[in-house]
């Protein structure tokens, strides 16, 4: 037996929350679906049946089923015995009403949960964190009906086969990759290069996915947001690619890369935050900030500018899934990694900031964890960290701003130069006056 004291309580009542926030949904779900269709006149019967069909099945069946799954670890101990018996007279019961009351149009999505409550009781014993995720997870799922079969429609065969190719490559084909460097200077690592020819393809095909979904303008900004959190130089080849190939793209590409932009400079101010401490944090804040914002004001300004230009219905977007163009990419930016690590060993520790501007060129990433933890570790001045992060910056920026004049062409990489210039030299203008 087990001793009764308030965490157990607790974990008791947290099997029932987890039951009953299924069962809420599955409960609100039954609702709707009775009142679909059915017109005043209509036969009050046909509701009737609905509710029951999904009512039987509500929050309160959830949380004792939850409830019932935690009591059998509690009781039973180490032992199986119990847990496994509960789980088999949930299952005949859950079994046994589906099979009452089933007909030609229903699912069993309702039923597979209901036999999931019962596991996320048990796991509720042996880790909580993870019992409450996955009932999220479950949750989202059975929320998630009406976007899918919305989705589902616009995507096709072509498109399913592309994203089951970068699957095979992010799941088999890089783990295969050898780690070690094939350098002198130890920059030059097969899976790393992997890698970015992985995310240039996942970034391309996630754009046009987002592009078919939600249109082009949402998708572009959903694109910049989350492909700034990876690489915000492949949202920038991409998004220049496909601008060259459809002009009507032109501008929300634009207003992806300015926002990976953005993202990446709230990206590096954590970075530097976390490796340098405050003394690194503070004075980067500034310049950081001034980046961002001025970033994030062009965006808005020319999403809402460009909303009667373009909208998801005006544009026909082909899929861009195309590995040996992101190859080609890929071994551009090997080069890059060789050419930097090469002047990096020539200059030393004497040219830091010559060093943070061709570190730039490739990845800020490398330069700010660098130079943050000379900060902490050889007493290396913050102002000093802080201008040789903002100068990588701007090298990559220029990359960037070439990467896009290169690839989308003139139209496209003028304006977005322009764009971008203006918010380095802010932040250029900060870390230098702070210096």
């Amino acid at each position: 037996m087990f001793s009764l004291d308030l965490s157990t309580l607790k974990e008791a009542a947290m099997a029932v929350a987890l039951g009953l926030m299924m069962g809420l949904e599955r409960e609100r779900s039954g609702f709707e679906r009775s009142q679909e269709g059915h017109e005043p006149t209509h036969n009050r019967r046909v509701s009737d049946q609905a509710e029951a069909l999904h009512g039987a099945l509500g929050a309160r069946t959830f949380a004792l089923l939850t409830l019932l799954g935690w009591i059998s670890v509690k009781v039973g101990g180490d032992g199986l015995a119990m847990p496994i018996a509960v789980m088999v007279l949930a299952a005949l019961m859950i079994g046994l009403f589906y099979f009452e009351t089933s007909s030609s149009d229903r699912g069993m999505t309702t039923e597979m949960a209901a036999l999931a409550a019962p596991l996320l009781g048990m796991l509720l014993t042996r880790d909580a964190l993870l019992a409450v995720a996955v009932a999220v997870i479950v949750t989202l799922l059975l929320l998630s009906k009406p976007w899918i079969r919305a989705w589902i429609p616009k995507l096709q065969r072509d498109d399913m086969t592309a994203a089951m190719q970068l699957l095979i490559v992010f799941a088999i084909l890089l783990p295969m990759l050898p780690v070690r460097t094939l350098d002198p200077w130890g920059v030059l690592s097969p899976r790393k290069v992997g890698w970015m020819v992985a995310l240039i393809a996942a970034v391309d095909f996630l754009g046009y996915a987002l592009n078919r979904v939600l249109g082009s303008r949402r998708g572009a900004l959903l694109t910049g947001l989350l492909g700034g959190l990876v690489s915000s130089t492949v949202v920038t080849v991409t998004m220049a690619r496909q601008a060259r190939e459809n002009e009507a793209l032109r501008g929300p590409g634009q207003v992806a890369v300015m926002l990976a932009c953005a993202v990446m400079g709230i990206r590096v101010a954590i970075l530097a935050g976390v490796v340098g401490g405050a003394t690194l944090a503070r004075p980067l804040l500034l310049p950081m900030a001034a980046m961002v914002l001025i970033l994030l004001g062009i965006s808005a300004w020319m999403y809402r500018s460009g909303g009667q230009q373009v909208t998801g219905e005006d544009i026909t977007v082909q899929n861009p899934f195309n590995l040996m163009r992101a190859t080609g990419w890929g071994l551009a930016l090997a080069t890059i990694l060789l050419v930097s690590a090469a002047a990096r060993a020539w200059f030393g520790d004497r040219g830091l900031l010559i060093t943070a501007c061709l570190s730039g060129l490739a990845d800020v990433d490398a330069i700010t964890l660098a130079v943050g933890s000379q900060v902490r570790s050889v007493g290396l001045s913050a102002s000093t960290a802080v201008l040789a992060i903002v100068l990588a910056i701007g090298a990559n920026t220029l990359a960037k701003a070439g990467f896009a004049w290169f690839s989308g062409g003139r139209a496209f990489g003028q304006r977005l130069a322009a764009m971008l210039g203006v918010s380095l030299v802010a932040a250029l203008l900060v870390a230098w006056f702070q210096a």
